[in-house]
């Protein structure tokens, strides 16, 4: 506990020599002057009250911040993305999606197998209006996590020996591959398992002459759109959810006027994070039925949306 602050004049002895200070006058000298008329303060009392409620008032029911302004509307928006390029995209994604008029965004990695063999199919699912996004060369990740389970990563692609020019030049490698394969020049990026550091540092920035956009993970969705980092746009890693948890998911980005990114692997098969196709559909079927509440696009249309919106904002201010 900190002593008391001592008071030196109120202890300190009157030498000779020095008078004692005056007593301490009225705060108003006025006071006691008989021919002066009483003060009456109330008015200043309530006008002073008045303002205060009306600052009180303001700062409760103002709306600082208007909902985020989504096409035609909309409440929410939805982006659909699916990694590592593999047979189910191409089986039972994008028919399903087709069907209900939608389209995805597939992050596919440069040595994915089903692209060396059915590339013809990949080059028309992008003629068809799906989005082919950047997922790296080989598809390199951190080996050591705390959460453990990455002894799949071969050592030669563990993040941890990259460095970020590495890590670069792998991604150029990737963008000039799928510009080959939809002739596309503004790209999005998919981190490989949501990492974003190479050699031990981020490589978020200097990525980002490279791409519109980029995915990481953190199962959340995008409440703040205003405040979004495009760089740092999180989604939802869906391993065997139920529609139902899914539709709830979607309704969180309702709730916020947010964004729901989901990052699917397989859907009915076809890799070991994977989701039912039953439920991958009861998904779709809700987009489609919401439409007017939710905007469903791919992750380049939503982020372009987002970024152009969020320079229009800040040159209003």
């Amino acid at each position: 506990m900190r002593p008391a602050a001592s008071s030196r004049h109120a202890e300190e002895p009157v030498r000779a020599g020095n008078p004692p200070a005056p007593a301490p006058t009225s705060a108003d000298p006025l006071s006691h002057d008989p021919n002066r008329a009483p003060r009456d303060d109330r008015g200043a009392v309530v006008i002073g009250a008045v303002a205060a409620l009306a600052s009180l008032a303001s700062g409760v029911w103002a709306d600082p911040s208007p909902p985020f302004p989504w096409p035609d509307g909309a409440k929410a928006a939805v982006a659909l993305t699916y990694d590592d390029g593999v047979d189910v995209h191409l089986d039972h994604v994008a028919p399903d999606l087709e069907a209900a008029g939608l389209r995805g965004t597939f992050f596919v990695p440069g040595h994915s197998e089903s692209l060396a063999k059915r590339l013809p199919e990949w080059r028309a699912l992008a003629a068809r209006g799906h989005e082919l996004g950047n997922h790296a060369i080989f598809h390199p990740c951190l080996r050591t996590v705390p959460q453990g389970g990455r002894d799949w990563v071969r050592p030669e692609y563990a993040l941890e020996s990259y460095t970020v020019p590495r890590m670069i030049d792998e991604l150029r490698a990737a963008n000039t591959t799928l510009l080959a394969l939809d002739g596309e020049t503004v790209r999005t990026l998919g981190y490989n398992c949501g990492d974003t550091t190479a050699g031990g540092s981020s490589y978020v920035d200097a990525a980002r002459p490279l791409f519109l956009a980029a995915r990481t993970g953190e199962d959340r969705v995008a409440a703040d759109v205003r405040a979004l980092d495009p760089m740092l746009v999180p989604s939802w890693m869906v391993v065997n959810a139920s529609g139902d948890e899914m539709i709830a998911f979607v309704r969180k980005a309702t709730d916020a006027g947010g964004l729901a990114v989901f990052m699917f692997h397989g859907v009915g098969g076809g890799h070991n994070l994977d989701v039912s196709r039953e439920a991958h559909r009861q998904l779709v079927d809700w987009l489609v039925a919401n439409r007017k509440t939710v905007w469903t696009d791919t992750f380049r249309a939503v982020m372009a949306h987002v970024t152009a919106e969020q320079k229009r904002l800040a040159a209003s201010r």
